[in-house]
């Protein structure tokens, strides 16, 4: 390296700016790409890649998973487990397999009767369900789950139903077993037991029963969240059940007896990482590539199918380490079903610190090589969604819109701050939908061999992209206009009360200069995937987490800027109201918190914009030295 440049550079002839330009060359110089191959050596990268996928290996690979029920910290799971340690190691694949204790909840049985009667159907509990050796009490018919009250936004740890606090009408359930139609969930859980009921029955609402939980907390409980455990029994019977059921209530009150029994407490997981280090790159960034290795009884389309096409991309990507530029992590994630996402969430803190630093995406798998799938499909958060919608373009031939990614599927790294995707090839309802998922039906004859292998395919074309592209597949623009549009929405529902243009000044101006500037710079491999995550990151955690950012939200979906969903209430209550009063000061902090957010978003914008001109300059000085 010179020690000054030329004098005709008098503006960086000083020794102080010699030095400050050095200090910014070598922190640009940390998050550099490797040298940068042509779109033709990417397409025939992610053309060996499949190539070297093959169907009678995914299928191998998912009969060796299916084979196993696999509750996770059982020893289905850990058989499942090592098999596919086993198989990486074969090949060379390095693979560490991590310890963890998490809060696990199994169901074991359930039984829902009419005392006097011969009423007594099949019958499952939840995970996270309150044990219960009989509740008795009276039925009270709730109706469908959208005829429940609405949970109030902007409570953080503690959820309670919009307007219970200030004299809301809410039904008195005191005593009384509340049925309801539709599928176990966490939030009308939470409302029928704020209600007052004693237990709840969900009502299928097709002939089956879908294994399912009802926790609000996320990963296992802590000191701050473990008074969301459900308190109560909780059980699922099938339609024609609530049916006879119903016909009993017509003829006057009945009284319902609900069981339960479910094994709740702390298990040891393991946690198989496998790692796809570009050769000769120290300290890579990485994508995460995450799908959970437990599930449902012997879970063969969630997730059997899902983890062989892990394993198969892991070896495959592994084989043309040489040719990439970002790393590749492999994540099997145990407690995703009975532990609530735990394997997944205790990663993200465990890793919080590097994941911010060298993490590129969270991309999950769940699902795929359905028999019968025909409509494709994703899930992105906004800066991949062009991406995601140009992969099945050019995979498939077919125009699809992106989905937001709900607080479902593992995606624990919303506070880390890493933007999300997700391929989906599903049923359609009319040829019965995905009706075996979560139930003892999801066996290995449910797996499409070529579905599997299409799915699987375009998973590696989108890694091929992110690993060893040019140009890291994100968009700045497409972030800031989602977050513009999320702004709007919400001072709308407001009434114009939040004044957001005027407390965020010109700053949202500044971040489209700004974002389409650093994608430019991007275009022309000025600035690489380190650099644009960065900026993403801040505006990504203030669209996707309320109020906190380290400890997990309740997987309550609550739409872009979730901070902000308590706008409403400035809108559904009088000027002097107290629940008007007390939603204004978390709405001004909530607004402070995106101000700060888009600040962070564009400070980092102006350095990485300033490192790469500084490095354009002495690339230019040193041509003009050589010459």
């Amino acid at each position: 390296m010179r020690k000054g440049p030329p004098a005709s550079r008098t503006a960086l002839t000083a020794a102080p700016a010699v030095l400050a330009v050095h200090g910014l060359l070598f922190l640009a110089s940390c998050t550099a790409d490797a040298p940068a191959p042509t779109t033709t050596e990417v397409e025939a990268l992610a053309q060996s890649v499949k190539d070297a996928i093959t169907t009678d290996a995914l299928m191998t690979y998912s009969a060796m998973i299916a084979e196993h029920e696999r509750p996770s910290g059982g020893p289905g799971e850990n058989a499942a487990i090592d098999t596919i340690v086993a198989t990486l190691e074969g090949r060379g694949v390095p693979v560490l397999v991590h310890e963890l204790a998490a809060y696990a909840s199994d169901p074991v049985s359930a039984t829902v009767t009419v005392p006097g009667t011969d009423f007594s159907p099949p019958a499952i509990t939840m995970a996270y369900s309150a044990s219960s050796r009989g509740t008795v009490g009276e039925v009270v018919d709730m109706g469908t789950l959208a005829d429940l009250p609405r949970l109030e936004a902007g409570t953080g740890e503690r959820l309670v139903i919009e307007g219970e606090e200030f004299g809301a009408d809410l039904p008195d359930l005191g005593g009384k077993v509340a049925i309801v139609d539709g599928q176990p969930r966490n939030v009308p859980t939470i409302a029928l037991e704020r209600m007052g009921a004693a237990a709840v029955v969900f009502v299928n609402p097709e002939e089956r029963l879908n294994e399912l939980i009802v926790t609000s907390t996320w990963g296992s409980p802590s000191l701050m969240n473990h008074h969301r455990l459900p308190r109560i029994p909780v059980a699922q019977i099938m339609r024609s059940a609530g049916e006879e059921l119903r016909a009993l209530m017509a003829d006057g009150p009945v009284e319902l007896r609900v069981e339960t029994e479910v094994a709740t407490g702390w298990k040891t997981m393991r946690l198989a990482l496998a790692t796809i280090e570009p050769a000769g790159v120290e300290n890579a960034p990485y994508v995460v590539l995450g799908g959970h290795i437990d599930g449902w009884y012997h879970g063969a389309t969630d997730e059997a199918a899902s983890n062989a096409a892990m394993l198969a991309m892991a070896l495959a990507f592994h084989d043309v380490r040489d040719r990439l530029r970002h790393g590749l992590v492999v994540a099997w994630w145990p407690g995703h079903s009975n532990a609530r996402y735990a394997g997944s969430t205790w990663f993200a803190d465990e890793f919080f610190t590097e994941l911010r630093a060298r993490g590129l995406a969270y991309m999950n798998i769940d699902g795929v090589g359905q028999m019968g799938a025909r409509r494709f499909g994703a899930a992105a958060s906004e800066a991949f969604r062009p991406f995601a919608s140009r992969v099945v373009a050019e995979t498939q031939g077919v125009d699809i819109s992106p989905s937001r990614p709900g607080r479902n599927s593992d995606q624990a790294f919303n506070g880390v701050g890493l933007p999300l995707l997700q391929f989906n090839h599903t049923r359609l309802a009319e040829d019965g939908g995905y009706w075996w998922w979560h139930t003892t039906e999801d066996t290995y004859d449910k797996i499409d061999g070529d579905v599997l292998k299409t799915d699987t395919d375009i998973y590696a074309h989108a890694l091929a992209e992110m690993l060893a592209g040019a140009r890291y597949p994100v968009s700045l623009v497409a972030q800031v206009e989602a977050l513009a549009a999320a702004i709007a929405v919400r001072e709308e529902a407001a009434g114009g009360a939040l004044q957001l243009d005027r407390h965020l000044g010109n700053r949202m101006e500044r971040l489209r200069r700004v974002a389409a500037d650093l994608d430019e710079r991007a275009d022309a491999g000025e600035i690489g995937a380190v650099d644009q995550v960065a900026f993403v990151r801040p505006l990504h955690r203030v669209m996707y987490v309320p109020l906190n950012d380290y400890h997990p939200d309740p997987g309550v979906s609550l739409g872009p800027l979730p901070g902000l969903a308590p706008a409403r209430i400035l809108v559904d209550e009088e000027a002097d109201s107290d629940r008007r009063g007390f939603a204004v000061p978390v709405l001004m902090r909530e607004r402070n918190r995106l101000i700060e957010a888009v600040d962070e978003a564009l400070d980092v914008g102006y350095m990485r914009t300033t490192l790469a001109s500084i490095r354009q300059e002495l690339s230019e000085i040193r041509e003009e030295r050589d010459r």
